[in-house]
């Protein structure tokens, strides 16, 4: 597979979703490769939540902030829990996610097993990147700190909101915001570039960024242009992926809708067992559309996933000889220099037969 710029690797892209996702159309397949896609991204993140007490306390008994401290204390634990098992099972599943685009399989248990071991090293390399973001971000973060705590007391005289202090917040803004898009892209680069070799080969956290950094290194422009359309098809297929979500939402409100009129002019005059069958089929109605909305949102969302797993691979494909040859199984061993830091695999590609014996004396 030839090395595509970042702009060629988007029609394949495409082509790759529509393959993996609708040919042929298996609603089975289709939810359960949407569900894989969007619950790696989902959890791909470590989402925690902790609930905040109540802001004044004062005045309440020794007993009832007690029992409000112990309980809050239990939701945050749990909370914990569950962003770290959802942590761990989004993590495993973007490995899953990486090998099932390349190969187009549709098993997904065989893959899940296989990477198990491969999570922890993953994990651990998410983790390093938020070490690293914590510690890049610390001197910046406590002059900020010190400057609102020393000019706190201006709040109470008003002079907090003068046109100094209003440019000033407005620089921390903009500064905010320049550093949240550099920590999305080095993640970006990370999790598309960097995430392939552990998932296909159950390479070292050191190897994967040596790889990634000599990617960098070789194509700096194309790695900077495929950043670029990254986020720019994301925001402009998320935005169409809400407004297809809203548009077919509530449209499939009207038959649910009409049906419950019917019931409503039918059973709400029907005394006591009328009013108790509008209530039970008003509940099963609304599981019914609950269940219903969330496939649908997965099977959006899952699907934009999809199309950025694929728009990884393929722009990665031909500067990684063996996730290319995955990618275009039909097409001969590539026959172009291996790109600096991604080396080939063990004999890949398979040694060629020998030349024949020349004809004659």
């Amino acid at each position: 597979m030839r090395p595509l710029s970042a702009s060629e690797a988007i029609g394949p892209a495409l082509e790759r979703t529509r393959h993996v996702l609708f040919q042929p159309f298996r609603l089975r397949t289709f939810l359960k490769i949407a569900a894989v896609a969007f619950f790696a991204e989902l959890g791909g993140g470590l989402n925690s939540s902790f609930s905040r007490g109540p802001g004044n306390m004062h005045g309440l008994p020794p007993a009832f902030f007690a029992f409000i401290l112990a309980f809050a204390v239990i939701i945050g634990l749990i909370s914990l829990v569950v962003g770290l098992v959802l942590f761990y099972i989004g993590s495993r599943l973007q490995l899953v996610l990486v090998e099932l685009v390349a190969t187009r399989q549709t098993y997904i248990s065989p893959m899940w097993r296989r990477v198990s071991r491969t999570t922890w090293r993953w994990i651990g390399l998410k983790l390093l990147f938020i070490l690293g973001v914590l510690i890049l971000a610390l001197p910046f973060v406590i002059p900020l700190v010190l400057y609102f705590v020393h000019h706190i007391h201006d709040f109470g005289a008003g002079n907090f909101f003068s046109g100094m202090r209003i440019a000033q917040i407005l620089l921390f803004i903009a500064a905010a915001v320049v550093v949240v898009i550099a920590i999305v892209v080095v993640y970006s680069l990370v999790r598309d570039l960097a995430l392939p070799s552990l998932s296909l080969e159950d390479t070292t956290i050191s190897e994967s960024l040596r790889r990634l950094r000599a990617l960098l290194q070789a194509e700096p422009g194309q790695v900077a242009l495929y950043v670029l359309l990254r986020l720019l098809l994301s925001l402009v297929f998320g935005i169409l992926a809400e407004l297809g979500l809203a548009i077919v939402l509530l449209v499939s409100l009207i038959p649910p809708a009409i049906v419950g009129l019917v019931l409503w002019l039918a059973l709400h005059k029907a005394g006591a067992g009328g009013t108790v069958a509008l209530i039970g089929l008003g509940v099963v109605g609304a599981l019914i559309y609950l269940c219903w909305a969330v496939c649908v949102v997965i099977g959006a969302i899952g699907t934009l996933f999809t199309f950025n797993q694929a728009y990884a691979l393929y722009f990665l494909g031909g500067r990684y000889p063996l996730l290319g040859d995955l990618l275009d199984r039909s097409a001969p061993p590539p026959a172009f220099a291996y790109t600096p830091g991604f080396p080939p695999p063990a004999n890949y590609p398979p040694p060629s037969a020998p030349p024949p014996a020349p004809l004659g004396p």
